[in-house]
C-alpha cells in the first residue's frame, strides 16, 4: 500500500529540514511546535533571530552544504557568492570555492563601505579577478557593495535578473560576509514581505558556511564584537626600524625581523589596540598587557606569547604586500628585502599576498 507523501517542512532560516528528534542536530525544533503551521524557523535560528544565540565554530562545508550544491547543480541555479571584502581571504575560501566550481556566479564583494574612501575600486576589482582566475570560477560579474550602505544594491538585483533565467537562486557566504543582511537589504528593497524570515544578527556566524580558520569562528562573542569593523575603517601607520614590534591587542602581533625603514599601515576595526614596542621586550610586555587586562581584545585563546603561533617571510619584490590573519584584519606595506614575522592564535590561518587596495 502507497502511503501519503508527506510535506517536509524547512527553515526558512537556514534551509535545513525541520525536526525533533535531536536537539544537538541541526534543524530542531520542539515536538509541539513542528505540528503547527506558523512554524518557520529551526530553534537555533530562531534564537539567532530574536536573541543573537549564535554557536560558534562549525565545520567549513557539511554534508548540508554538499547536498544543497548537488540541488544548485540539479537544478542549474544560479549562486550568488556573498563574500566580505575586508575579510577577503577569510570568506573567499579554497573549500567553498571548489564546491561551487562549474556553476553559474554572481561574486558580491559585500562590505565595500569598510574600506577606506579612497580605494581604488577598479585595483580591487582586477584583485578579486584575479584570485577567481586561479579558483577557476565561472563568475559572470563581480559586484563591489554594501548592503548597509545600500551601494550597488540595485545592480546586484539587475544581474540576478539577468542571469537567472527563471531558476532558483542560492545566496551563499562564509561567516562575516554580510550574506543575511544583503538578502534583507534587497527584500527591502523589492519589498519582499517574507524578509522576517531571513536571519541575521549582531555577531558574524549567521546560519551558512562557517569557517574554522578564522578567528570569526574561533573566537568568544565578546571578541568578536570589538574585531568586527561597523564603520569605515580608519588606517593607523606606523613607522618601523628592524626589531620593532607592534602588539596587536591580546591576540596577534608583527615582528619587523629586518630590512629597510619601513611604513606598516594597519586595517583594524576601531577597538582593535595597537602599541609599539622593541622587539626584545615583546614577548614580557605582551604577556604583562594581556594578564593585566590592559589591552584589547583579551580572549581565552592567548594567555601569552607562547599560546600564538610564528610565521616569517621574506619579501623579494618591490611592490605593496597585504598580510592578513583570517577574521582579524590585515596589515600593509611596501618593499622588497622585508623579513616579517607574523603571530596569531592557534589555529588562525595568515596569508600574504599582493596588496589589494
Amino acid at each position: 500500500m502507497v502511503q501519503e507523501l508527506k510535506r517536509v517542512k524547512k527553515c526558512y532560516g537556514c534551509g535545513v529540514v525541520l525536526q525533533s528528534e535531536d536537539e544537538k542536530e541541526v534543524g530542531y525544533v520542539p515536538s509541539t511546535h513542528l505540528e503547527r503551521d506558523d512554524v518557520f524557523l529551526c530553534q537555533r535560528c530562531f534564537k539567532t533571530h530574536h536573541y543573537s544565540a549564535d554557536k560558534l565554530a562549525e565545520p567549513i562545508v557539511t554534508l548540508d552544504f554538499m547536498s544543497l550544491i548537488d540541488d544548485i547543480k540539479r537544478k542549474k541555479a544560479l549562486v550568488v557568492y556573498v563574500v566580505d571584502v575586508f575579510n577577503f581571504e577569510s570568506s573567499f575560501n579554497h573549500e567553498i570555492n571548489h564546491a561551487l566550481a562549474g556553476l553559474d556566479i554572481i561574486l558580491v564583494a559585500n562590505k565595500f563601505d569598510l574600506l577606506p574612501k579612497k580605494t581604488n575600486e577598479k585595483k580591487l576589482k582586477e584583485y578579486v579577478a584575479n584570485k577567481i582566475k586561479k579558483e577557476a570560477l565561472n563568475v559572470k560579474e563581480i559586484i563591489l557593495a554594501s548592503s548597509t550602505k545600500n551601494y550597488n544594491i540595485v545592480e546586484v538585483m539587475e544581474e540576478i535578473r539577468k542571469h537567472h533565467h527563471k531558476k532558483d537562486v542560492y545566496f551563499i557566504g562564509a561567516v562575516s560576509s554580510g550574506k543575511s543582511s544583503l538578502i534583507k537589504t534587497l527584500l527591502r528593497n523589492y519589498k519582499n514581505e517574507t524578509s522576517r524570515f531571513i536571519t541575521t544578527s549582531i555577531y558574524p556566524n549567521t546560519p551558512g558556511i562557517s569557517i574554522n580558520n578564522s578567528l570569526l569562528g574561533l573566537a568568544e562573542k565578546e571578541v568578536v564584537k570589538i574585531i568586527v569593523p561597523r564603520k569605515e575603517i580608519k588606517a593607523r601607520t606606523y613607522q618601523l626600524m628592524p626589531k620593532q614590534t607592534i602588539l596587536i591587542g591580546g591576540i596577534a602581533r608583527l615582528d619587523f625581523v629586518s630590512g629597510p625603514f619601513t611604513s606598516f599601515t594597519f586595517y583594524f576595526a576601531e577597538g582593535v589596540k595597537l602599541s609599539r614596542s622593541q622587539t626584545s621586550k615583546a614577548d614580557s610586555t605582551f604577556n604583562n598587557v594581556v594578564a593585566l587586562k590592559k589591552t584589547s581584545p583579551i580572549s581565552h585563546l592567548v594567555d601569552k606569547t607562547s599560546d600564538l603561533d610564528a610565521f616569517e617571510f621574506t619579501t623579494h619584490e618591490d611592490i605593496k604586500y597585504d598580510v592578513s590573519w583570517n577574521g582579524l584584519g590585515f596589515v600593509s606595506f611596501k618593499g622588497n628585502g622585508r623579513v616579517i614575522r607574523i603571530f596569531a592564535p592557534r589555529g588562525v590561518a595568515i596569508s600574504y599576498n599582493e596588496s589589494k587596495i
